[in-house]
């Protein structure tokens, strides 16, 4: 496995991972830029693990070099395991001549727009549901003394360089950040290429233009950017709402009462609302060594990860020894002794292996807060599918210039928010969607992706 923490490498949880399934565990664990030497060291001296993750090129040419375990028939000694993404196995490339890999079903965190309501209240406004009223919150609370001490010391918007920042923004104009969608004329294109996009930028201009946005959202890091949040000097932030009413709270946040947040979807001039899709991983998952010697094992330890009580131990330990239930339904628990301390529970496994074979409504979901659980349901109910593409194959055109199309994108973007004026946009963006179809392949890759797309419906 690959993760950022160093847990013992004979620790209680892999015991206990053990004993609940009758095996043996080694465990090798490295850090996420040492993964691909790792197993490309492994691959090469024969030598790979039972059981490992792998997706993209890598597991197509270990398939092509007979690597993997076809787990064809075998579904019913892991019916959990198998039974959690039953319906992605099949639509997976890398199963197409057979049982490979076995993806996780997750489909991670959309994001919320978290505004302050606390704030609202002082100023006597209720949560914005359009483009009009939210411009209002913004401006009061820049312009309005929100936390009321008599200061002009706040602002609305927590912001960065990266347009998922104004992700509600450009759901109002029915556009899904960074996606790749459909045009009226049937090719597949970036997002950027919405008919509606320049309007979206105007918007987006204008609270800008108006102060209500991170002076620094060109240049500062993420962490400066919600130190503004947790600091009271902002009061909105488009991001997973798992930050601001869970993760952070109320640790995070240096304000005495703490602040308190609600979640708006924003409504646009032509009844467009809400945010990015977050799609399920179709190339990539959990494989099984074609040379393991006891398959049943490795599929007695994946099926039992993959269940509830497994991944609860995988995520916070040892129940009785680690952390235990306060109340489960409501996913309260508290953790024990020397184990409170993230360092000691991490050092004894817990926490470094909750992605081990994870089930698609996990631990992490489950222990979530009541307010934050309904966030992360609306968000995922808001997401913008329609006419968006979920390419789950390697094209060769974004293999080979991907990255120099995104560059263009991204200059593009930040040239149109620093434009002298609105009359500037239009140009600006022929200019760099030019540069973006011809010198950085970006047409090629439309053509690719079409006809990929016209195969795959």
């Amino acid at each position: 496995m690959t993760g950022d923490n160093t847990p013992n490498a004979e620790n209680i949880v892999l015991d206990e991972l053990g004993e609940k399934t009758g095996t043996v565990i080694e465990m090798t664990y490295v850090a996420g830029a040492d993964l691909a030497t790792k197993m490309s060291t492994l691959a090469a001296s024969d030598s790979l693990p039972d059981l490992f993750s792998i997706g993209g090129n890598d597991a197509q040419e270990f398939i092509d070099a007979g690597l993997l375990y076809d787990l064809t028939g075998l579904e019913d000694k892991a019916p959990n395991w198998f039974g959690n993404a039953s319906e992605l196995i099949p639509q997976m490339p890398l199963n197409q001549d057979g049982l490979y890999v076995i993806p996780t079903g997750e489909i991670g965190w959309a994001n919320n727009l978290n505004i302050r309501t606390d704030w609202l209240e002082n100023l006597g406004m209720e949560m914005p549901t359009n483009l009009d009223e939210l411009y209002a919150v913004y401006e009061a609370f820049t312009n309005g003394d929100p936390d009321g001490n008599g200061q002009d010391d706040t602002f609305a918007l927590c912001a960065s360089a990266e347009p998922r920042s104004f992700e509600s923004i450009f759901g109002a104009y029915g556009i899904p950040v960074s996606s790749d969608i459909v045009l009226e004329d049937g090719t597949v294109s970036k997002w950027v290429k919405h008919p509606r996009f320049l309007e979206a930028i105007q918007y987006i201009r204008s609270l800008i233009d108006g102060g209500f946005v991170e002076p620094d959202w060109l240049t500062i890091p993420n962490m400066d950017m919600f130190g503004k949040l947790w600091n009271g000097v902002a009061g909105a932030i488009e991001w997973e709402c798992v930050g601001p009413t869970n993760n952070w709270y109320p640790s995070r946040y240096t304000e005495d009462p703490l602040p308190t947040f609600g979640f708006a979807v924003i409504e646009g001039p032509y009844g467009d609302k809400g945010v990015s899709p977050k799609l399920a991983n179709l190339n990539s998952g959990w494989a099984i060594s074609a040379k393991t010697e006891n398959i049943d094992a490795v599929l007695r330890v994946a099926d039992y990860c993959c269940t509830e009580e497994g991944n609860d131990m995988l995520y916070l330990g040892v129940e009785g020894v680690m952390f235990e239930w306060t109340d489960k339904e409501a996913g309260e628990y508290e953790m024990l002794g020397e184990y409170a301390d993230s360092s000691v529970q991490r050092a004894n496994g817990g926490f470094c292996y909750n992605w081990l074979c994870q089930p698609a409504v996990d631990c992490e979901f489950r222990t979530l807060n009541e307010q934050t659980r309904e966030g992360v349901e609306l968000a995922w109910d808001n997401m913008i599918v329609d006419g968006v593409v979920n390419c789950y194959d390697n094209l060769q055109s974004r293999t080979d210039y991907g990255s120099d199309m995104d560059q263009v994108i991204n200059e593009m973007y930040v040239a149109l928010l620093q434009a002298g004026s609105d009359d500037e946009l239009q140009g600006i963006y022929d200019e760099y969607m030019n540069r973006w179809e011809t010198e950085a392949h970006g047409a090629e890759w439309e053509q690719e992706i079409t006809e990929w797309y016209n195969d795959h419906q």
